[in-house]
């Protein structure tokens, strides 16, 4: 069982980089589940998943979310408990999401392509005695944790459910989710984050970016660390999660125009500016996200040439996460003169230091190991690799493995990766 842990607090000290910003009431004070349930009681027949053409209300995600909860309850699932998620499907991995955090317990989410040793290294690294998977997932889980199988048995169960009265039963500085990078490689670990850490997160992007109380479209498979980012921003809204199957069909849609927003990779949203070059018609939407590594120079160009009246903001997420530590938005005139690997300042409540081989904090223009703590970020790590960096209160220090320095301007510059430790 996760246990509940004090979140890495921590002032920023020599050269640390640090934004604090005070976030919306509700960031501090409510849960994720509980920030969903508030649109749902507002507007439930708004629709808070749109896969395709298929859409699902945020009515009907807390009515079923509920109701799932209440199985793992009765099944078991105590505060604080890892429970995977691993599903095929947008929505049921939005209502499985949901339920486990009504239900008090700890989401570690698997996408779907993960199979084999992959998925026992995350057994393992996670402690999960539970496993709530589509039918697609079934074969992989069969001879290891109880499984819950989102099929049409099993709901027909659980729909006669009365919701048990001790739901939700998450606090906003309990544990939310288990994120394990590197699943299948040698130094696999996992960040714990728990659910006022992720309010923060919204809440910045909110204040920085604007209210995605339109669509909000992804690109990659359910469960995935953007998917997620994109999910929270889109039910914090009160807007839609938008799913669709092509690029094709995705710049057709009005989820390519008018208010909507995007979160893609830098990888992922080539193909998709492509599609958009190719359909005359297409507009573009509001704003575009990108949440992973640095943003090469020529793709922020060719935005430019496509949709030059959409944002372009990059986030700077390493290892694959799904809490930015820097972020910045490009300009038409400015984009692309910045150096090539500049990933923007600090986001609110994340303290970014740049540190030598031997922890000390190197001043501007000195290339050390980007590390990062702050309320905003994880606040604990199960079975990380590597020597530990401490952070000055006493709050866990992220590394990035990636090498950088801080600019002039204040501005971060990644300037390579790590050696193998």
């Amino acid at each position: 069982m996760i246990t509940d842990q004090a979140p890495a607090g921590g002032r920023a000290r020599g050269g640390a980089r640090t934004e604090e910003r005070p976030a919306r009431p509700w960031a501090q004070s409510l849960t994720l589940d509980a920030v969903f349930s508030r649109v749902a009681r507002r507007r439930p027949a708004g629709i808070a998943v749109r896969e395709g053409a298929v859409g699902l209300s945020y009515g009907k995600a807390e009515l079923r979310s509920a109701q799932l909860a209440t199985a793992l309850v009765r099944g078991g699932v105590q505060l604080g408990d890892p429970v995977i998620v691993h599903c095929d499907d947008h929505r049921q991995a939005v209502v499985a999401q949901l339920a486990v955090l009504k239900a008090g317990g700890v989401c570690v989410p698997v996408p779907p392509e993960v199979s084999g040793p992959g998925l026992e290294r995350i057994a393992d690294i996670s402690g999960a005695q539970a496993v709530v998977c589509g039918p697609a997932g079934r074969s992989a889980w069969r001879s290891g944790s109880p499984l819950v199988v989102l099929d049409a048995d099993t709901w027909g169960k659980v729909r006669v459910l009365r919701a048990d009265p001790s739901l939700p039963r998450s606090g906003p500085m309990d544990p939310a989710y288990l994120l394990i990078a590197d699943e299948d490689g040698p130094d696999a670990s996992g960040q714990l984050i728990d659910h006022r850490a992720w309010q923060f997160s919204m809440a910045a992007r909110i204040q920085q970016v604007g209210v995605a109380d339109g669509a909000v479209t992804v690109r990659e498979r359910p469960t995935g660390p953007r998917t997620i980012s994109a999910m929270w921003w889109a039910f914090a809204c009160g807007g839609t999660l938008h799913t669709p199957p092509r690029a094709g069909e995705l710049v057709r849609s009005l989820a390519w125009s008018g208010t909507a927003v995007a979160v893609f990779s830098p990888e992922e949203y080539a193909p998709v500016l492509e599609a958009v070059a190719l359909t005359p018609e297409a507009v573009g939407p509001r704003a575009v996200v990108l949440v992973g590594g640095p943003c090469p120079r020529e793709l922020v160009e060719r935005h430019f040439q496509v949709v030059p009246t959409t944002r372009l903001r990059a986030e700077f997420a390493p290892a694959g996460g799904a809490m930015p530590w820097t972020a910045m938005e490009f300009s038409l005139l400015e984009g692309t003169k910045l150096p090539e690997f500049t990933v923007g300042s600090p986001m609110p409540n994340v303290h970014v230091q740049v540190l030598g081989p031997e922890g000390a904090v190197l001043p501007p223009g000195r290339i050390g190991e980007v590390c990062a703590a702050g309320p905003a970020l994880p606040f604990d790590s199960v079975r990380a690799v590597g020597r530990e960096v401490p952070e000055a209160d006493g709050g866990l220090m992220l590394r990035s493995a990636r090498m950088g320095r801080w600019r002039t301007d204040g501005t971060l510059e990644i300037t390579g990766t790590c050696a193998a430790r």
